[in-house]
């Protein structure tokens, strides 16, 4: 939970950071990214590096909705505009299925490598393309790598500037992000009035904050994600499509992009199928909307607005 409704830090341009009761429920997002998407191989991630690459999405795409089709999962989508301009027939599927089609940036690239203003150019960029796309308002956002990091940074109100209901970009551990982050959601405000509700995404292990997504997730029993699950106000898990599949990375890669890409990918698909199971799922706009107003203003329409995660009654996974 968050600890405090005060600035974090001394910096007077930071945000104040208010609990947000209402935004409650389970929520599951994808990262809508090839398997060459890795900012720890900047040749991969900028397009004017980038060799030709065998590319996965068009069928991975089916695939997932397909198996969250079956699950009952309505999920959040962080897509790409180059995935976008590539792919337009998928994201319009994403849409058609009853998902959320959210911006992920333009271009796979941190956001601290940018000036605030190319971050923006990029992030506008991205989502005007998907509202093009999909013929809908785009009222999310998430930086790639979680490259926000804190909330100090400018980039976090640039987001706000740019019109967004709501940011995923803090990730409340140590590397990703900062231990000091949000571990529920926030509404944020800047001394000018500008608001933006923050929807962190969750973390496990207590003290430790480890995320429950990426190798920290697919390497964990899900029993141990599930009891995260269900004791969290906002459980958000993360995704990348390339992750619920035990087929090899078609490329090449060495070193830590290796290991972040391999560690515990074998049979994440089913382990993570048993995390989620009859999870009533929300969308992250929906969730934000319920972040605005009082936990029990939440439409009926969405059974996990009523109640946080723990109110989820479902068995709990096994341990292997």
């Amino acid at each position: 939970m968050l600890r405090s409704t005060s600035r974090s830090s001394t910096n007077p341009d930071a945000p104040e950071a208010r609990p947000a009761a209402g935004a409650r429920g389970v929520a599951v997002s994808v990262d809508v990214e090839e398997w060459y998407h890795s900012c720890w191989v900047p040749e991969y991630v900028d397009p004017a590096r980038r060799g030709p690459q065998p590319e996965e999405l068009d069928r991975l795409l089916p695939e997932l909705v397909e198996r969250f089709g079956r699950l009952g999962i309505r999920a959040t989508f962080f897509v790409l505009g180059e995935v976008a301009r590539r792919l337009p027939g998928r994201v319009r599927e994403l849409v058609a299925a009853g998902h959320e089609v959210a911006c992920h940036g333009d271009l796979h690239l941190r956001a601290n490598d940018r000036s605030p203003a190319a971050f923006g150019a990029d992030v506008t960029r991205a989502r005007d393309l998907l509202e093009a796309v999909t013929g809908q308002q785009v009222v999310g956002f998430r930086a790639p790598e979680w490259s926000l990091r804190n909330l100090d940074n400018p980039r976090l109100r640039a987001v706000a500037e740019l019109g967004f209901a709501y940011d995923s970009s803090l990730m409340p551990a140590i590397g990703a992000g900062a231990a000091s982050n949000p571990r529920a959601p926030v509404e944020l405000a800047w001394r000018d009035g500008l608001g933006l509700v923050e929807l962190p995404p969750l973390v496990w292990g207590g003290w430790l904050s480890l995320p429950a997504g990426g190798w920290c997730g697919r390497c964990a029993p899900p029993a141990w994600l599930r009891r995260a699950v269900v004791s969290a106000q906002m459980a958000l898990l993360v995704v990348h499509p390339w992750e619920l599949v035990d087929r090899p990375v078609p490329g090449f890669y060495t070193g830590f992009a290796r290991f972040f890409h391999d560690a515990g990918r074998r049979g994440w698909g089913e382990r993570f199928e048993r995390v989620v199971a009859e999870a009533p799922t929300r969308t992250l706009a929906a969730i934000a909307e319920s972040a605005r107003r009082p936990a029990s203003g939440a439409p009926a329409t969405e059974p996990a607005a009523l109640g946080g995660a723990a109110e989820w009654a479902a068995p709990e996974a096994p341990a292997g």
